[in-house]
């Protein structure tokens, strides 16, 4: 087994983003282990071992796919502080399985969550920072943390621009709304990360950010005109495969500035579209980097042909060289219509061509290899500095017009904090348990604290007593993507808030976002403090403590106009 993989594999060469693979082996690939190449899997070792007849050597022989995405399926059962552990594990049982070289993915945009590992700030905090040392050094932390794991590839990062404050899937994942600023720190990041032996990727092509919807839900649109999308989205993408970027994902999105077919009267997303993926990526922008679909369970995917097997064969058509998580009949099906003639072999050396040739780029051709790369003493520190340095350097101070700040528990010791975020089933209401944790921050550094969940005004005869009470009244603001699913608007409850802290004495209040970027311009453009913090999690609770007391100053800069048309109407 192993002497098959040095004959196969015994040329390393490290390519550059738009060269062809120098190892030539994968000419000599079956049809079916070709297709393999083409699939991205969600590890699941009970399937695995039923369609091997009890041996994962056999499952690899039936379906030798490309790797895995070592995400939520994976750990079913497992404790949180036994994961990093078993990701290694699992990482080294599959590739031992494997007669092929896997690549192993996640998506990993704010680090690697995982217990015992190094949390980051979302992508708008870095934009916040506008470093370009600390785009190099979040890309380099990331990438090592992922090479001990034995994890080469991530989804990220989002090179989507948020143009629209309504989107409610790219926010504060993006990294700015300012094409020149998201190239020179997206492309610095993207080299951090390869430079250390991790391909990234780009999404969601044609760009998102533009909508008001979100493509997990339907197929949605980036409306721009083709002047337009060439000024934003397009120049991005542009600069960033130039620069090198492996691969790109497209989204469930369409681009009707630049298609023209249309199916039942409605454009396909570009995960369909063989006019965005082979005739505007790879043809006129010249992209010979790898094409991942995003998620193939995402409405905005599904229902354009009759099951999800028609779409994925249709996807693959198209332009996409890796399906992500991709059924098994994929690659039956595949097999039987290129051995009819139906789909031309050309196609699949494409894709393949593309993906060996990233696969050796990042050394996985390599017999020599190490599949688990352990951190040095010296780099542990120097990532949990750099998250350190990034997550302080992004807080922005959008105006304290009263100077209230800094705090202290002197002159501000009896505090309300106020949690405005709804309730998620998604995410077992992650934010407002985050927000329990920067109370105790508050608590740390000596001020008396109340905490509750809203302020339900109407239901109080339009009446509160707060700011009679507490010295400050701070409003925490967390809304964030996907938790939960939809609008990123403030709601029921939260609007209750919302009218409570406008009715105000606006001495006493302060307004704090740990999520999006507008609320304040949305919702509290009368409250003279107000701060972004872009992210909700405990390394952001510290660094937040240090600005309020006066520790640090606040360094970030807005990375979005927080003044949009949107919310303006005189500028349209």
């Amino acid at each position: 087994m192993k002497i098959r993989i040095i004959c196969l594999f015994s040329l390393v060469y490290v390519a550059s983003a738009f060269s062809q693979p120098k190892d030539t082996a994968w000419k000599q690939l079956s049809l079916r282990e070709k297709i393999g190449q083409t699939m991205l899997m969600l590890p699941d070792r009970k399937l695995e071992l039923e369609l091997g007849n009890g041996s994962l050597e056999a499952y690899f022989k039936r379906y030798p796919v490309s790797g895995y995405f070592m995400g939520w399926k994976l750990f079913t059962g497992i404790p949180d502080a036994d994961r990093v552990e078993y990701v290694r594990k699992s990482v080294e049982e599959y590739q031992q399985a494997s007669y092929m070289p896997l690549i192993f993915q996640q998506d990993y945009e704010m680090g690697v969550g995982m217990q015992g590992m190094t949390p980051f700030p979302k992508e708008m905090a870095l934009g916040a920072t506008d470093s370009e040392e600390m785009a190099y050094n979040y890309g380099k932390s990331v990438g090592l943390e992922c090479r001990s794991l034995g994890i080469s590839w991530v989804l990220h990062p989002v090179a989507d621009l948020n143009l629209n404050p309504l989107n409610p899937i790219a926010n504060t994942r993006s990294i700015s709304d300012d094409p020149d600023k998201a190239i020179r720190l997206l492309s610095r990041q993207i080299k951090g990360l390869q430079d250390n032996g991790v391909a990234a990727t780009i999404k969601h092509f044609p760009g998102d950010g533009v909508d008001y919807r979100d493509q997990h839900l339907m197929t949605t649109c980036n409306s721009l005109s083709r002047e337009k999308w060439d000024e934003y989205h397009g120049k991005v993408f542009k600069a960033l495969i130039d620069s090198g970027v492996a691969c790109i994902m497209p989204g469930h999105i369409t681009l009707p500035c630049y298609q023209k077919e249309k199916m039942n009267g409605h454009y396909l997303p570009a995960t369909l579209s063989e006019e965005l993926l082979t005739g505007l990526l790879k043809k006129e922008m010249n992209f010979q980097g790898v094409i991942v679909s995003d998620a193939m369970t995402m409405a905005g995917f599904r229902g354009w042909y009759e099951d999800r097997l028609e779409g994925e064969i249709q996807s693959f058509l198209a332009g996409v060289d890796i399906l992500l998580w991709p059924s098994y009949q994929y690659m039956d099906t595949l097999e039987a219509r290129i051995t009819r003639g139906e789909i031309p072999m050309e196609r699949l050396d494409d894709a393949v061509g593309r993906v060996w040739a990233m696969k050796e780029r990042f050394g996985l051709l390599s017999p020599d290899r190490k599949l688990l790369r352990a951190l040095t003493a010296d780099e542990q520190k120097d990532i949990k500095k750099a998250s350190r340095e990034i997550t302080e350097s992004s807080i922005t101070l959008v105006r304290d017009i009263d100077k209230k700040l800094p705090l202290s528990p002197e002159k501000d010791k009896k505090i309300l904090l106020v949690a405005v975020t709804p309730v998620a089933k998604k995410g077992n209401d992650r934010d407002y348990t985050r927000l329990l944790n920067l109370k105790e921050e508050f608590v740390r550094k000596g001020f008396d604290v109340d905490f509750q969940r809203n302020i339900l005004y109407e239901n109080q005869g339009w009446e509160d007593q707060s700011t009679e009470k507490y010295d400050r009244v701070i409003f925490l603001v967390a809304r964030n993507t996907h938790t939960p699913f939809g609008p990123l608007q403030l709601w029921d409850d939260e609007a209750q808030s919302v009218w409570a802290a406008n009715a105000m004495d606006k001495k006493k209040i302060i307004v704090i976002s740990l999520g999006s970027p507008y609320v304040g311009t949305e919702y509290f453009e009368r409250v003279t403090t107000y701060i972004n913090t872009y992210s909700n999690d405990a390394s952001t609770h510290q660094a937040l403590l240090k600005v309020l007391t006066g520790e640090l100053p606040f360094r970030g800069v807005s990375p979005v106009s927080l003044n949009p048309p949107l919310f303006n109407f005189n500028d349209r």
